[in-house]
């Protein structure tokens, strides 16, 4: 063989060792980078990408589910509303031919707005002025603006059925229903025609409340309608139906339920025995709050064990706003000691918990803000009337040293009424 032949030889040679070896390092590098022979990628092993793995692990762990968080629902209550002659003079501007009542709420806003749920007696009806005018006691009817500034102040539910509910007749229930409805407002009590329940079921965060309503009567207006139309458009005290409305909140999953009644006898500070005995039947029946109105002076308030479980009660809340008061009513024959009592008021703050872990529902806590009605002279002559929180007032500049010893006396006589045996 000569020489060339061996050296050609000797490179063929080499030259298939080099493709081997390429082929190999080829080889290699397809595997680290996990792709088989088949050209499609591998598991990679746990030692290289072990964050990978990792987090395949945890994504497969059956993850225990988080408790959900309590929850608390503030209710803000108080009592009776009422505009008399004095209020209407007051907030009437002559030159627009209009009313603005919003003065009177100034002071209270803030504490109305902060409630989940705000609820007060509108005592009266806005029947409009083409059929009567516009009117204190003893036929209450208020201007539409009545029901903006109650709104604006942050109510959110007015009852209805109070002995002044027929003082504008039938026409008077429907059109105060309608404009408490426009201005977003659920009434509760009265009604435009039959319904389908006469309980306001409301969910706030979770929390389904049942509202009622009823008056002990309608001051014998009950012949203005026929029995029929009396039977379905206002709530008459009838242990019967509020038995029923009572097992109605309980088939709707009602959590709490709330009766609004207006009741008792007029400036009694002392609760009659019959509303003793109608508030243990609605107790045992299902009710767990009672809200009093009507006497137009603070009875006192109770919290009762019912089979372990807390219930409350307001026998009356006094008035809110009205112009009743000493100057007022000792002129008509009623004593200074029982009048000055008129104009004290008083707002139910009452927590409502419901526990995450277990949904059990309690009434966590109670406070009380009393209130005076504030009743003054403006630069025009008119009267003008403020509901003042007491405690955040009883300092204030605003007021002479007349309103705050009256506001002193207030508030002593308010919370000496508050959880009363």
């Amino acid at each position: 063989m000569n020489r060339k032949v061996r050296r050609r030889k000797k490179r063929i040679k080499l030259m298939s060792w080099s493709l081997v070896l390429l082929v190999g390092v080829l080889a290699a590098s397809f595997v680290v980078r996990g792709i088989g022979k088949d050209g499609k990628k591998d598991k990679q092993p746990l030692e290289e990408h072990p964050e990978e793995q990792i987090g395949e692990e945890a994504s497969n762990e059956v993850k225990e589910p988080q408790p959900e968080p309590d929850v608390t629902v503030r209710i803000r209550a108080t009592g009776d509303i009422m505009f008399h002659p004095s209020q209407l003079d007051g907030a009437y501007d002559y030159k627009t031919n209009t009313y603005n009542f919003e003065h009177s709420f100034k002071a209270i806003k803030s504490i109305i707005r902060e409630a989940d749920i705000a609820i007060a007696n509108f005592e009266g009806t806005t029947a409009g002025n083409e059929v009567y005018a516009y009117q204190g006691y003893p036929l209450f009817n208020a201007p539409d603006e009545a029901l903006d500034a109650i709104k604006n102040a942050g109510f959110d539910i007015l009852s209805t059925a109070n002995n002044h509910s027929l003082d504008t007749r039938k026409a008077g229930i429907i059109r105060t229903i309608e404009q408490i409805k426009a201005r977003g407002m659920e009434p509760i009590g009265t009604f435009t025609s039959k319904p389908e329940t006469r309980v306001l079921i409301k969910d706030v965060k979770g929390i389904r409340f049942a509202f009622m309503a009823y008056t002990e009567m309608v001051n014998g207006l009950e012949t203005v309608l026929t029995p029929e139309d009396l039977d379905v458009m206002v709530n008459i005290i009838d242990e019967e139906k509020m038995k029923e409305d009572i097992i109605y909140a309980k088939d709707n999953n009602a959590d709490v339920i709330i009766a609004y009644l207006h009741w008792g006898d007029e400036y009694s500070r002392i609760q009659a025995q019959r509303q003793e005995i109608l508030a243990d039947m609605l107790f045992r029946s299902g009710v767990d709050i009672i809200l009093g109105s009507h006497p137009h002076v603070i009875q006192p308030t109770q919290t009762l064990d019912y089979d372990g479980k807390t219930k409350f009660i307001a026998y009356s809340m006094g008035n809110f706003l009205s112009n009743q008061r000493v100057e007022t009513l000792v002129p008509y024959g009623m004593s200074e000691q029982v009048s000055k009592y008129t104009e004290d008021g008083i707002i139910i703050d009452i927590e409502i918990e419901k526990k995450g872990s277990t949904k059990e529902i309690s009434i966590k806590n109670i406070n009380y803000i009393p209130l005076w009605v504030y009743k003054g002279v403006k630069e025009n002559g008119t009267a003008e009337h403020i509901v003042y929180p007491i405690m955040d007032y009883i300092e204030s500049a605003e007021l002479d040293e007349d309103s705050k010893a009256r506001m002193s006396r207030s508030y002593a006589d308010t919370m000496a009424q508050m959880n009363a045996e």
